[in-house]
Protein backbone atom coordinates (compact mmCIF):
# COMPACT_ATOMS: atom_id res chain seq x y z
CA UNK A 1 0.00 0.00 0.00
CA UNK A 2 1.22 3.67 -0.71
CA UNK A 3 2.28 6.32 1.59
CA UNK A 4 -0.73 8.20 0.34
CA UNK A 5 -3.27 5.28 0.81
CA UNK A 6 -2.10 4.32 4.47
CA UNK A 7 -2.58 8.15 5.25
CA UNK A 8 -5.68 7.81 4.05
CA UNK A 9 -7.07 4.85 5.79
CA UNK A 10 -5.90 6.48 9.12
CA UNK A 11 -8.03 9.94 8.51
CA UNK A 12 -4.96 11.87 7.53
CA UNK A 13 -3.66 13.71 4.64
CA UNK A 14 -0.41 13.20 3.25
CA UNK A 15 0.13 16.76 3.80
CA UNK A 16 -0.53 16.13 7.63
CA UNK A 17 2.37 12.81 7.16
CA UNK A 18 5.15 15.29 5.89
CA UNK A 19 3.70 17.99 8.65
CA UNK A 20 4.55 15.58 11.17
CA UNK A 21 7.88 14.37 10.37
CA UNK A 22 8.40 17.73 10.06
CA UNK A 23 8.58 18.53 13.67
CA UNK A 24 9.90 15.33 15.10
CA UNK A 25 12.37 14.59 13.07
CA UNK A 26 15.23 12.54 14.71
CA UNK A 27 13.13 12.20 17.78
CA UNK A 28 9.62 9.87 18.52
CA UNK A 29 6.28 10.90 18.71
CA UNK A 30 6.45 10.10 22.16
CA UNK A 31 9.42 12.15 22.99
CA UNK A 32 7.55 14.84 21.44
CA UNK A 33 4.78 14.52 23.32
CA UNK A 34 7.11 14.20 26.26
CA UNK A 35 9.01 17.17 25.90
CA UNK A 36 5.92 19.05 25.54
CA UNK A 37 4.17 18.60 28.51
CA UNK A 38 7.12 19.53 30.50
CA UNK A 39 7.46 22.41 28.79
CA UNK A 40 4.46 23.14 29.01
CA UNK A 41 4.23 22.15 32.79
CA UNK A 42 7.00 24.39 33.80
CA UNK A 43 5.40 27.46 31.83
CA UNK A 44 2.00 27.17 33.04
CA UNK A 45 3.33 27.31 36.53
CA UNK A 46 5.76 30.27 36.00
CA UNK A 47 3.32 32.10 33.66
CA UNK A 48 -0.26 30.67 34.06
CA UNK A 49 -2.55 29.75 32.06
CA UNK A 50 -3.62 32.60 30.33
CA UNK A 51 -0.09 33.97 30.43
CA UNK A 52 1.28 31.43 28.54
CA UNK A 53 1.43 30.79 24.44
CA UNK A 54 1.72 27.90 22.46
CA UNK A 55 5.03 29.42 20.57
CA UNK A 56 6.62 30.03 23.67
CA UNK A 57 5.75 25.94 25.13
CA UNK A 58 7.03 25.01 21.22
CA UNK A 59 10.22 26.72 21.77
CA UNK A 60 10.99 25.72 25.39
CA UNK A 61 10.24 22.21 24.05
CA UNK A 62 12.67 22.50 20.62
CA UNK A 63 10.06 21.61 18.70
CA UNK A 64 7.96 22.91 15.66
CA UNK A 65 5.15 25.40 16.57
CA UNK A 66 2.72 23.10 14.61
CA UNK A 67 3.59 19.98 17.16
CA UNK A 68 1.64 21.47 19.82
CA UNK A 69 -2.01 21.03 17.72
CA UNK A 70 -1.04 17.73 16.31
CA UNK A 71 -0.64 16.01 19.78
CA UNK A 72 -3.14 17.83 21.77
CA UNK A 73 -5.33 20.05 19.73
CA UNK A 74 -5.44 23.54 21.45
CA UNK A 75 -3.58 25.04 24.50
CA UNK A 76 -6.81 23.74 26.39
CA UNK A 77 -6.22 20.40 25.70
CA UNK A 78 -2.39 20.28 26.22
CA UNK A 79 -2.98 22.24 29.70
CA UNK A 80 -5.31 19.32 30.78
CA UNK A 81 -2.86 16.70 29.82
CA UNK A 82 -0.32 17.94 32.11
CA UNK A 83 -2.62 18.51 34.92
CA UNK A 84 -4.10 14.82 34.63
CA UNK A 85 -0.33 13.68 34.66
CA UNK A 86 0.43 15.26 37.65
CA UNK A 87 -2.80 14.42 39.23
CA UNK A 88 -2.65 10.92 38.40
CA UNK A 89 0.87 10.61 40.10
CA UNK A 90 -0.77 12.23 43.37
CA UNK A 91 -3.47 9.83 43.57
CA UNK A 92 -0.81 7.13 43.48
CA UNK A 93 1.26 8.59 46.05
CA UNK A 94 -2.18 9.13 48.02
CA UNK A 95 -2.72 5.35 47.69
CA UNK A 96 1.19 4.26 48.57
CA UNK A 97 0.71 6.20 52.07
CA UNK A 98 -2.27 4.97 53.12
CA UNK A 99 -4.13 8.39 52.38
CA UNK A 100 -6.89 7.28 49.50
CA UNK A 101 -8.03 3.71 51.25
CA UNK A 102 -10.76 2.40 48.84
CA UNK A 103 -14.70 2.47 50.31
CA UNK A 104 -14.78 -1.00 51.55
CA UNK A 105 -11.08 -0.88 53.29
CA UNK A 106 -12.48 2.27 54.90
CA UNK A 107 -15.60 0.83 56.38
CA UNK A 108 -13.41 -1.88 58.07
CA UNK A 109 -11.15 0.85 59.88
CA UNK A 110 -11.32 1.96 63.65
CA UNK A 111 -11.08 5.94 64.21
CA UNK A 112 -7.56 5.78 65.03
CA UNK A 113 -7.01 4.27 61.73
CA UNK A 114 -9.57 6.88 60.10
CA UNK A 115 -7.56 9.75 61.98
CA UNK A 116 -4.06 8.34 60.54
CA UNK A 117 -5.32 7.86 57.11
CA UNK A 118 -6.27 11.83 57.43
CA UNK A 119 -3.26 12.87 58.53
CA UNK A 120 -1.13 10.89 56.13
CA UNK A 121 -3.39 13.13 53.08
CA UNK A 122 -3.20 16.52 54.50
CA UNK A 123 0.78 15.51 55.10
CA UNK A 124 0.41 14.62 51.09
CA UNK A 125 -1.39 17.91 50.71
CA UNK A 126 1.11 19.59 52.77
CA UNK A 127 4.05 18.29 50.94
CA UNK A 128 2.90 19.17 47.74
CA UNK A 129 1.87 22.61 48.58
CA UNK A 130 4.16 23.72 50.71
CA UNK A 131 7.10 21.14 51.29
CA UNK A 132 10.90 21.89 50.33
CA UNK A 133 9.78 20.73 46.78
CA UNK A 134 6.84 21.61 45.96
CA UNK A 135 5.24 20.21 42.40
CA UNK A 136 4.30 22.36 39.38
CA UNK A 137 0.91 21.21 40.14
CA UNK A 138 0.92 22.84 43.37
CA UNK A 139 1.68 26.43 41.70
CA UNK A 140 -0.26 25.51 38.64
CA UNK A 141 -3.38 24.93 41.02
CA UNK A 142 -2.38 28.13 43.14
CA UNK A 143 -2.74 30.01 39.46
CA UNK A 144 -6.13 28.59 38.52
CA UNK A 145 -7.54 29.10 41.67
CA UNK A 146 -6.89 33.09 41.69
CA UNK A 147 -7.24 33.51 37.84
CA UNK A 148 -9.30 30.39 36.58
CA UNK A 149 -8.56 29.19 32.69
CA UNK A 150 -11.38 28.19 30.78
CA UNK A 151 -10.79 24.46 31.15
CA UNK A 152 -12.19 25.59 35.40
CA UNK A 153 -15.17 23.19 34.88
CA UNK A 154 -13.04 20.08 33.54
CA UNK A 155 -10.42 20.80 36.03
CA UNK A 156 -13.51 20.57 38.70
CA UNK A 157 -14.96 17.50 37.34
CA UNK A 158 -11.90 15.39 36.68
CA UNK A 159 -9.31 16.52 39.40
CA UNK A 160 -11.80 18.29 42.83
CA UNK A 161 -14.46 16.33 43.13
CA UNK A 162 -12.58 13.36 42.99
CA UNK A 163 -10.12 14.31 45.41
CA UNK A 164 -13.16 16.26 47.86
CA UNK A 165 -15.59 12.68 47.69
CA UNK A 166 -12.31 10.65 49.51
CA UNK A 167 -11.75 13.68 51.81
CA UNK A 168 -15.59 13.16 52.52
CA UNK A 169 -15.43 9.66 52.78
CA UNK A 170 -12.78 10.27 55.94
CA UNK A 171 -14.70 12.69 57.59
CA UNK A 172 -18.13 10.98 56.95
CA UNK A 173 -16.28 7.84 58.51
CA UNK A 174 -14.80 10.05 61.43
CA UNK A 175 -18.13 11.23 62.46
CA UNK A 176 -21.31 8.97 60.99
CA UNK A 177 -24.60 11.12 60.95
CA UNK A 178 -23.22 14.99 61.34
CA UNK A 179 -25.25 15.85 57.90
CA UNK A 180 -23.92 15.69 54.31
CA UNK A 181 -23.68 19.85 54.13
CA UNK A 182 -21.30 19.52 57.44
CA UNK A 183 -19.25 16.63 56.15
CA UNK A 184 -18.96 18.41 52.76
CA UNK A 185 -18.34 22.16 54.45
CA UNK A 186 -15.93 19.96 57.01
CA UNK A 187 -13.85 18.55 54.01
CA UNK A 188 -13.60 22.13 52.25
CA UNK A 189 -12.17 23.89 55.99
CA UNK A 190 -9.36 21.02 56.00
CA UNK A 191 -8.44 21.97 52.02
CA UNK A 192 -8.59 25.72 52.90
CA UNK A 193 -6.32 25.46 56.12
CA UNK A 194 -3.69 23.34 53.81
CA UNK A 195 -4.03 26.09 51.06
CA UNK A 196 -3.54 28.93 53.34
CA UNK A 197 -0.05 27.89 54.19
CA UNK A 198 0.29 28.03 50.33
CA UNK A 199 -1.30 31.28 49.42
CA UNK A 200 -0.24 32.95 52.43
CA UNK A 201 3.17 31.88 52.88
CA UNK A 202 4.82 35.32 52.67
CA UNK A 203 3.23 36.50 55.34
CA UNK A 204 3.02 32.79 57.66
CA UNK A 205 6.72 32.45 57.73
CA UNK A 206 7.50 35.65 58.87
CA UNK A 207 4.99 35.32 61.19
CA UNK A 208 6.46 32.50 62.09
CA UNK A 209 9.81 33.53 61.99
CA UNK A 210 10.82 30.72 59.62
CA UNK A 211 12.94 30.89 56.36
CA UNK A 212 11.00 28.33 54.58
CA UNK A 213 8.69 25.16 55.01
CA UNK A 214 11.23 22.52 56.16
CA UNK A 215 10.14 19.18 56.47
CA UNK A 216 10.07 19.63 60.69
CA UNK A 217 7.91 22.72 60.03
CA UNK A 218 5.59 20.90 57.75
CA UNK A 219 5.30 18.23 59.83
CA UNK A 220 3.90 20.08 63.24
CA UNK A 221 1.53 21.61 60.81
CA UNK A 222 0.00 18.41 59.30
CA UNK A 223 -0.22 17.61 63.11
CA UNK A 224 -1.41 20.53 63.98
CA UNK A 225 -4.24 20.85 60.98
CA UNK A 226 -4.71 16.92 62.11
CA UNK A 227 -5.70 17.79 65.33
CA UNK A 228 -8.05 20.83 65.51
CA UNK A 229 -9.82 19.08 62.20
CA UNK A 230 -10.63 16.03 64.33
CA UNK A 231 -11.91 18.26 67.22
CA UNK A 232 -13.83 20.40 64.82
CA UNK A 233 -15.55 17.45 63.05
CA UNK A 234 -16.32 15.95 66.72
CA UNK A 235 -17.46 19.14 68.13
CA UNK A 236 -20.05 18.91 65.24
CA UNK A 237 -21.10 15.53 65.77
CA UNK A 238 -21.79 16.41 69.55
CA UNK A 239 -24.09 18.90 69.11
CA UNK A 240 -27.79 18.57 69.97
CA UNK A 241 -29.67 17.32 67.22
Amino acid sequence: MSQRAHATAAGLTLSNVCLKHSFVRGRSPDQTRKRLMAAAGELFAAQGYHGTTVREIAQRAGVNLAAGNYHFGSKRELYLEVLRAYFQRLQAELRERGAAPAPAELARLGPRQVREALHARIEVMLDRLVGPSPTPYALLMQREMADPSEAMPVIVREFIRPMMSDLEALVARLAPGIGRQAVVYSALSIVGQAMFYRFAKPAVLRVLRQGGYGRELTGVLGEHITQFSVGGIAALASRPK
